[in-house]
């Protein structure tokens, strides 16, 4: 049998594409279906289309408060290269150390031509979770399969549209790649009913892969004991949102339990610095489940922090990191992930009452038969959309 190349972000240094990356790895290997996963280094290298017309578009729907976070976190690191650059370059070692320990990546193509060769090489391609169907992913064409020829099975497996509308631009070439695809199921609802209103399909809804196991399932890649001396709040903001991190302050004032922090992450952050009483940068995938696993309290705006959290049974709470009319908003994924999981309560905001917030009942009462129902469906779809591939 043909091997199954798996198309996923692995090398983004995120803690969430990292992990649902390596779960869509962990899927093959419990169906004991041979793959790899697809080398890339950025999917612009493989744009076909014009490069200029690409950057002009997603000038268009850039959120540029948090542009010039990226670029912040870029300048800091040259400004400072004995304190800032430091830490963050220590972080990116243990993201390079997981990857290399974790992942079974194909030969690298360096462009569309070689990349399109070597497709013939696998019995299907598979495009993962995450937001990859993203406004700006879409454009260079790479997550889309746009370069695998059309004898070969194309299949996407919890992939994410993120945002609520596609663009008027774009509507044209969503509908032209999907209806490529011989089987889709999708994330989020939301997504499958964008699906629908484009092509007309109905879509399945089907559980982010790192929700396919269990938290027990995920413990062979981190230590048993915590990282950390003592009792904590775990806290991984990713948004530029002064007033959430102040509002956990507020949280430690009544609970006196220190603030752990995982810090300038997607974008400098002002109100990053002095917030946590520990902002540890030795943190790659595997230290972030602990951090998660042995926290008191967990407050994220993150989707797969909250997975985490859920899997573990947490206290957590979760932010929304965009406003509701921000171009790029990915809020409905977490409002699709709560509600999936019968925990629309953890949805909290500034306003919220923090008596509310420390005695809410810590209650997981259905969510693992919820979670098991939704894991039956999910891999009954990806063994009926793998059934049949070219040996």
């Amino acid at each position: 049998m043909k091997p199954i190349g798996l198309v996923t972000c692995y090398f983004h240094h995120n803690y969430g594409s990292m992990l649902q990356a390596y779960a869509t790895e962990m899927i093959m290997q419990q169906m004991k279906l041979p793959y790899q996963t697809i080398a890339c280094k950025a999917p612009i290298l493989y744009m076909k289309e014009n490069k200029i017309l690409y950057i002009i578009k997603k000038l268009l729907i850039a959120d540029w408060k948090m542009k010039v976070g990226k670029l912040k976190i870029k300048y800091y690191k040259r400004k400072y290269p004995e304190t800032f650059g430091k830490n963050v370059t220590l972080r990116d070692s243990y993201f390079d150390r997981f990857a290399q320990k974790y992942f079974h990546i194909s030969p690298y193509c360096k462009n569309r031509e070689e990349l399109t060769k070597m497709a013939n090489n696998y019995s299907a391609l598979l495009v993962g979770s995450d937001q990859l169907w993203r406004t700006d992913s879409v454009e260079h064409g790479y997550y889309t399969l746009e370069w695998v020829p059309d004898n070969i099975k194309k299949i996407a497996y919890a992939t994410s549209i993120g945002v609520k509308e596609v663009p008027w631009f774009q509507k044209k070439k969503n509908r032209t790649f999907m209806n490529r695809f011989d089987h889709i199921a999708l994330r989020e609802k939301s997504a499958c009913d964008l699906v629908y209103k484009l092509t007309g399909k109905n879509v399945q809804v089907v559980l982010d892969p790192t929700l396919l196991f269990t938290g027990e399932q995920w413990m062979h890649i981190q230590h048993k004991e915590p990282l950390t001396n003592g009792k904590y709040i775990f806290c991984y903001l990713l948004g530029n949102n002064p007033e959430q991190r102040l509002f956990i302050k507020s949280i430690q004032k009544k609970t006196n339990l220190k603030i752990v922090a995982f810090q300038q992450l997607d974008e400098y952050i002002p109100s990053d610095e002095g917030f946590a009483d520990e902002a540890p940068y030795n943190v790659g995938p595997a230290e972030f489940l602990n951090y998660i696993r042995n926290a008191e309290y967990v407050f994220t705006d993150s989707f797969h922090c909250s997975v985490f959290s859920i899997l573990y049974k947490k206290n957590f709470f979760t932010f929304s990191r965009f406003s509701e009319n921000a171009k790029q908003s990915t809020n409905t994924r977490i409002d699709n992930l709560l509600n999936l999981t019968g925990l629309p309560q953890r949805r909290i905001s500034v306003s919220s009452s923090i008596e509310d917030i420390l005695t809410m009942p810590l209650d997981y009462t259905g969510v693992d038969e919820r979670l098991n129902i939704l894991r039956v469906s999910s891999l009954d779809y990806l063994q009926n959309a793998l059934k049949d591939i070219a040996v």
